[in-house]
């Protein structure tokens, strides 16, 4: 057994549980050794997390490095957009297929690279030590950019790529594919970044923008909700606050004015109480998009007022926005170790369902449900990630507009 083996086996063991149960014992059953022959190579499981680390920016930086290099210089100096974006479109391309390739890396990337709170660990300078510096992406994206509103283009591309890697990363894994389908993913990537849903160019060019968004504005009914609705969105706030895993039934009684004992009255347990959060708002705002999408009997009108309908949703219920943030990057279990039913239920299955209803003339659904979840996810992401002086409410149509091209018809939708 060498440190390498070792290694390749954390990715893998800890991997499996999102990194939650993080034992040396399970590592050194998977290698089918004792804790003990562990510490011939490793002091502890600090040890083992910082070689993992160094692996994994090695790995990266090796497998995109010479790529990165020559794309970086066909693009500098380029006054041309059009290979500016295509420069984009190659990097991406790049790091989609080594995560599609090394999926065990993606997770870790995920899940301890990304979320490192270790005020001192910086990705990008990292990255930067291994010769991809992408603070040079960031000046091609400010000339591909410089006279269009937040968010970029680049933005669309890095976050529908990594939304479908991990969706497609999920699915290979249930059906025991993990290392064999990564052409699926790397396929489908390039289908969508490029080409999007594949909506009509000359029917989008020609919308009345400013009377779908007002179609779509949510304007809530009945005063609020009553107790029943505080309680939510004091069960959100919570979430959104320190997230699904620390949010505890405690901190929901305070925040609500109830005592924990209280609570109960309303919520079995803080499983009872999670599953409700995301069954009810998601319940809310799907008859909304529902409703409003159904103002329309043409396609790309359908798309449009769905997505700003939801918008104008997330928006109006803050929380509830920043508790998905919490969580569209993780795998969450109510049971503490997987929850297959709000995966099931909150993104893939209910949220699809305002997707389903659009048709092209023929009868066919346009939006499949991967692509479904792709779009959720890309609006919370234009979201959260606005710059930190502009309100939510304050984010251009202009914005929405560009994400919803780019959702239609790709980047071959830029003009």
């Amino acid at each position: 057994m060498t440190k390498a083996e070792i290694i390749q086996s954390a990715f893998e063991t800890w991997g499996a549980t999102g990194y939650q149960n993080t034992s040396l014992a399970a590592l050194a059953g998977a290698l089918g050794v004792t804790k003990t022959a562990l510490y011939h190579h490793f002091r502890n499981k600090d040890d083992i997390f910082t070689a993992m680390y160094d692996t994994f920016f090695d790995s990266l930086a090796d497998n995109v490095r010479p790529f990165f290099e020559e794309v970086l210089a066909c693009a500098e100096g380029c006054a041309d957009e059009a290979k500016i974006l295509e420069a984009a479109l190659l990097i991406n391309g790049r790091i989609t297929e080594f995560f599609a390739k090394n999926p065990w890396y993606f997770i870790f990337s995920l899940v301890k690279a990304h979320r490192n709170m270790d005020a001192s660990f910086d990705v990008s300078a990292r990255l930067k030590e291994k010769g991809l510096d992408f603070e040079k992406i960031d000046q091609i994206k400010n000339r591909l950019n410089e006279k269009k509103p937040y968010p970029t283009f680049f933005q669309f591309i890095f976050t529908a790529s990594f939304c479908i890697t991990a969706h497609f990363l999920g699915v290979l894994w249930a059906e025991g594919r993990l290392e064999t389908g990564f052409h699926e993913i790397t396929g489908r990537v390039n289908r969508f970044v490029r080409h999007g849903v594949g909506f009509r160019r000359e029917t989008i060019d020609s919308l009345d923008w400013e009377a779908l968004e007002k179609a779509a504005v949510w304007r809530e009914i009945g005063g609020g909700g009553g107790r029943r609705k505080w309680l939510i969105k004091a069960v959100a706030s919570a979430v959104a606050a320190v997230g699904p895993w620390a949010a505890s039934m405690s901190m929901v009684a305070k925040k609500s004015g109830l005592s924990k004992s209280g609570l109960y009255a309303h919520f079995a347990s803080k499983r009872d109480m999670l599953r409700q959060l995301f069954f009810e708002e998601f319940d809310d705002v799907i008859q909304h998009a529902r409703n409003v999408s159904a103002k329309s009997g043409v396609p790309e009108e359908q798309l449009y007022l769905a997505m700003r309908a939801v918008e104008s949703f997330l928006t109006s219920e803050p929380e509830f926005l920043t508790a998905i943030a919490r969580i569209k990057t993780m795998r969450i279990n109510f049971d503490m170790d997987r929850m297959e039913d709000i995966k099931k239920n909150m993104c893939h299955n209910r949220f699809y369902q305002v997707f389903s209803e659009i048709k092209n003339a023929s009868g066919e659904t346009l939006v499949d449900e991967t692509t479904g979840s792709v779009i959720l996810f890309l609006l919370t992401d234009t979201l959260i990630r606005k710059p930190d002086s502009m309100d939510y409410k304050a984010i251009p149509n202009e914005s929405f507009r560009s994400l919803y091209r780019f959702i239609a018809l790709g980047t071959d939708g830029v003009s």
